[in-house]
């Protein structure tokens, strides 16, 4: 804001000297009218920002599209909703996910699509650009087989070569070099596609996200293999999604988000060593940023990359290798080399190194659906205490400080959290800078009415680790009832567990990922049963007090088995994994406490005491004590649950309509006819993921398969559970509304969901 005595100063001296003398009525006085000019300017200035699209405000944008005859797309945005309530003294302002559908940007870019209306390279940007997602568009026409004449050769139209491997592992992608027969079928997703009027829009769902210089996990039993994944479990490794150079170029193998082929790898390293000026990186390996001590040249576009002893490997010491399933130890790679294998996320060290291997680390990209768990992605308006909360402050960081940032103060989590102690427990933030594995202590003592925060920084996922297999958090002492302790992890991905009583303090995860089964063996599986989360009744009984109160938002944990004491769970845009048991319950397996569930996927049942249910998926039986109060909408709960009474439901829904249509065919239905259309309704909707298993890529995604009662059957049309967010469905009605004004007359399109 101006400066409101801005008009008194401009005042003669001796003006101004007499109103001094008569207490500054005239200063008063002129500070109310610059304060009404400044109001007067800033509407004057809204004004003029409002001619823009750039610049005006979001009610103005629907405006400047019909000026541009433009059809406004879905935008997507939900209200702040139940996390705005709870989460009110975070960085904010706002706390929800962004929209895929940017309709400013749709607007602005308007006549700009128009003018390149038609060509290949406009529709593919006009895809990526409505959905958010990596799209590389085909015509088709140019994939078919040519009877070649001598007069007008088709170099490019050339059949399958049956020793090039790399066209092998390409067919049936989007990337195919192989010629086809015609394909007469209307265009789908799997079929129908080789045809001279057909376009296709491959689109990569998945995306790809960075870990930058994190230590390797060492194999069980071997010094010298190792895993990329900090928890040890086969894992696939991701390339870079970044855009194409041009914008009249098309999308190539070196922009997608997509795995990377032991074929890929394997043609680009060969081409390397090849290469008489041996590069400090290729296409897709190399340092994400300098290596302090080293004058390799960073690659900021690439995908992997590997340090021996803080020593860069260069790309010509580095070979693509299988070693799924590991090699014994005479396969051991010979010389001074190191051996990837990106369909398994795992290097092996050759026997050629002089000195012996001390470290290990290594950047790279996993794949995961979206911004979910712990991860290495914008939350900024997420961070705890925002800029304007006290509290001491501590940083952590383990690995070099790059140049031009601050130093942390604490080189571990274990010595922060002593420090902290050591200071009497204040109100504390203490954030990790780097993506490396820390250890957390046995237990955690918080004062009675204080908070403490273990956060991650922006674009970083540390590793916690509690090494006893779970970490203990408490209280020291006070009436819980009167002075509530909160303890708020964010950010980060914890290798183990947490216990506590139910008197101890409120917990709230934040993006943060507990390992469901607490841990991850080399195949992947989860090394045991034990719940991520434990609240058992306080010791000694007694009263009941005011319990501990669970609040998850946007994270991924194992199973939680919270004491009936406790106060409520709470569960927004969360995956609670069960583990093959149930994913809610109180230790001993009967009814927990209450639970409010706001777009979530449960892979188990629920056992609540009382239950509220939106929009969530619960693969497993549900059951609430007090039926008479809660509700469950929009979602799906499995068959026999015992849950408050249900709007809009499944299979629920899809049963009702089974029945009616049958007795429209049949006035005088009997019951056994009855319960046969229900079966088979309950046998075919259900839902189905792309994985169940932590870990892979395609963890909780609903399938392309699942039935469109589940991946339509959300409040706003979007599909029930965790990834509702995505708004896969919106995505796609957007992508139609745009491809009928831009799709030349007589072409077909179709989407090809690649991952």
């Amino acid at each position: 804001m101006n400066d409101p005595t801005r008009l008194w100063a401009r005042l003669p001296a001796v003006h101004r000297a007499r109103d001094g003398e008569d207490g500054y009525p005239l200063r008063a006085l002129l500070a109310l009218v610059a304060e009404q000019a400044d109001e007067i300017e800033r509407d004057i200035e809204g004004l003029w920002n409002d001619l823009f699209i750039e610049t005006c405000d979001p009610w103005v944008v629907p405006y400047i599209g019909d000026l541009v005859d433009n059809r406004l797309l879905s935008d997507q945005r939900r209200p702040p909703g139940l996390a705005a309530e709870l989460f009110g003294d975070l960085a904010g302002p706002d706390l929800r996910p962004p929209s895929a559908a940017r309709t400013r940007a749709d607007v602005a870019k308007t006549i700009y699509y128009r003018r390149r209306k038609g060509t290949l390279a406009m529709l593919e940007e006009l895809a990526r650009d409505v959905t958010g997602w990596p799209v590389h568009a085909v015509e088709f026409m140019a994939r078919l087989g040519w009877s070649q004449n001598a007069n007008h050769l088709r170099p490019g139209a050339t059949w399958t070569r049956l020793r090039d491997p790399g066209a092998l592992a390409r067919l049936n992608g989007p990337f195919e070099r192989a010629a086809r027969t015609v394909d007469v079928r209307r265009i789908c997703a799997d079929e129908g596609w080789e045809a001279p009027a057909n376009v296709g829009f491959f689109v990569w769902r998945l995306q790809s996200y960075p870990l930058e210089r994190i230590p390797a996990r060492r194999s069980q039993g071997s010094a010298w293999r190792f895993h990329f994944s900090p928890l040890g479990n086969r894992q696939p490794l991701f390339s870079r999604w970044r855009r194409e150079g041009s914008e009249t170029g098309l999308t190539s193998e070196a922009h997608v988000p997509a795995e990377i082929g032991c074929w890929r790898l394997h043609e680009e390293l060969s081409k390397v060593r090849t290469d008489a000026v041996n590069p400090d990186w290729s296409e897709l390996y190399g340092a994400f940023s300098g290596v302090p001590g080293s004058p390799i040249e960073p690659n900021p576009d690439g995908s992997l990359f590997v340090l021996r002893n803080d020593v860069p490997v260069r790309p010509s010491a580095i070979y693509c290798r299988r070693l799924d399933p590991w090699p014994g130890e005479p396969e051991r790679p010979s010389g001074e080399v190191v051996a990837v294998d990106p369909a398994s996320g795992r290097l092996a060290l050759g026997d050629g190194f002089a000195d012996p291997t001390r470290s290990v680390d290594v950047s790279f990209h996993y794949g995961f659906a979206a911004n979910l768990g712990g991860g290495p992605y914008e939350r900024r308006a997420w961070q705890a205490g925002g800029d304007g909360a006290g509290g001491l402050r501590l940083r952590v960081r383990e690995g070099p400080t790059p140049d031009g940032t601050e130093a942390a103060e604490h080189s571990s989590l274990v010595a922060a959290l002593s420090d902290w102690e050591a200071r009497d427990r204040p109100d504390c933030v203490i954030t990790i800078l780097d993506s490396r594995t820390y250890e957390l202590p046995a237990s955690i003592e918080l004062d009675p009415g204080r908070w403490l925060a273990i956060e991650a920084a922006n674009l970083r996922r540390p590793l916690l680790r509690a090494e006893s297999g779970a970490t203990g958090i408490g209280v020291t002492g006070g009436d819980p009832a009167t002075s509530r302790a909160a303890l708020t992890l964010s950010g980060a991905l914890v290798e183990g567990g947490i216990r506590m009583d139910s008197d101890g303090p409120r917990l709230r995860l934040l993006h943060c990922t507990l390992v469901p089964g607490r841990a991850l063996g080399e195949d992947g599986a989860p090394t045991t049963g034990e719940p991520s989360l434990l609240v058992e009744d306080a010791a000694g009984g007694g009263e009941r007090r005011a319990g501990v109160e669970i609040e998850v938002a946007f994270s991924i944990c194992g199973a939680l088995h919270v004491s009936d004491r406790a106060e409520r769970i709470t569960l927004l845009d969360s995956i609670v994994d069960g583990v093959g048991g149930v994913a809610i319950a109180a230790p001993d397996g009967s009814p927990s406490t209450r639970v409010r569930v706001e777009r979530c996927t449960l892979l188990g049942g629920i056992e609540a005491y009382r239950l509220d249910l939106s929009e969530s998926i619960v693969a497993g039986v549900a059951r609430a004590i007090r039926t008479e109060q809660g509700c469950v909408r929009f979602s799906f709960v499995a068959p026999g649950s015992t849950t408050p009474r249900r709007y809009r439901c499944q299979p629920d829904l899809a049963i009702a309509a089974a029945v009616e249509e049958a007795e429209r065919h049949d006035p005088q239905l009997d019951p056994t006819e009855r319960a046969r259309v229900r079966e088979r309704v309950e046998h075919w909707l259900v839902p189905q993921f792309t994985a169940t298993r932590y870990g892979r890529p395609g963890y909780c995604q609903l399938r392309l398969s699942c039935p469109e009662q589940i991946g339509t059957g959300a409040a706003e049309g979007g599909e029930m559970g965790a990834f509702g967010f995505v708004g896969q469905a919106q995505r796609e009605s957007n992508l139609r509304i745009r491809l009928e004004e831009y799709l030349p007359v007589g072409l077909e399109a179709g989407w090809i969901y690649v991952t």
